[in-house]
Order: structure tokens, then sequence, then C-alpha cells
């Protein structure tokens, strides 16, 4: 088996980098790293960029994007807010959420069940049915 793929999921995706504009503290780049590596929750991920533009001496908003590869598909997610913590955490929302839509799409047209328990052909059936 690959190092970069597991059959189990719980493998993190190859390549996790974070890119800082201003230096951060430990403790909010560890944050950072833990919310990028939940994207990871519902499948493999080639490499997941996280770009961090905060300035600890200004009263901007922070601006955080998350860029993520997978099967040939790029996932881009920004967001601004007035904390740091906050704007990871709408950037990887947005993420999480695109990930979760490409993976239902992707399962949905392979004719597997997809996450409602429904799969494509029973959808269709319930629809036509008066």
């Amino acid at each position: 088996m690959s190092p970069g793929g597991a059959a189990g999921g719980d493998v993190g995706p190859s390549r996790v980098s974070i890119t800082l504009r201003q230096p951060l503290p430990a403790n909010l780049h560890d944050y950072a790293r833990s919310k990028v590596e939940r994207l990871t929750r519902h499948t493999n991920l080639h490499d997941v960029s996280l770009i961090i533009d905060h300035d600890i001496h200004s009263h901007r908003l922070s601006r955080v994007e998350v860029v993520a590869h997978l099967h040939h598909v790029r996932i881009a997610a920004q967001a601004q807010a007035p904390t740091l913590p906050e704007a990871i955490d709408l950037a990887v929302d947005r993420a999480d959420r695109q990930v979760l839509r490409r993976k239902e799409r992707v399962t949905g047209r392979k004719g597997r069940v997809a996450a409602d328990g429904m799969s494509e052909s029973d959808r269709q059936a319930a629809t036509e049915t008066p």
C-alpha cells in the first residue's frame, strides 16, 4: 500500500503547508494545523494549503484561505473575521462542506448509497411514484 493512502481513512494528507504573512504564536499554529487535519475525515486529500494573513498590530480583519487537492479537483475556501481563530474556523468549515458535496456527488454517480442512505435508483423510484 502506498504511504499516502490507506483504506481506513486514518491517514492525513500527504502534505499540509501553512503559509504565514506574519509570525504567529505556537498555540495558534497548532490550532490551525489541527483544524486543517479535520478535512481528512471524509476522504484522503493529496495536499492542503492554509494561507493566513493576520497582522497582530493592526485592527483589520484576519484573512484565511484553504486550498485542497483531491482526485483531480481543486477546492478553495476563503474567510475573513475579526479574530484569527474565527477566520480559520470559517474557512475550514467552508472547505469541509465543499469536500462533502464533492464526495456525495461522486458517490451518487457511481450508484452507491449516498450519505442520506438512499441510492440513486431508490431516489428515482420515490419521485416517480404518485
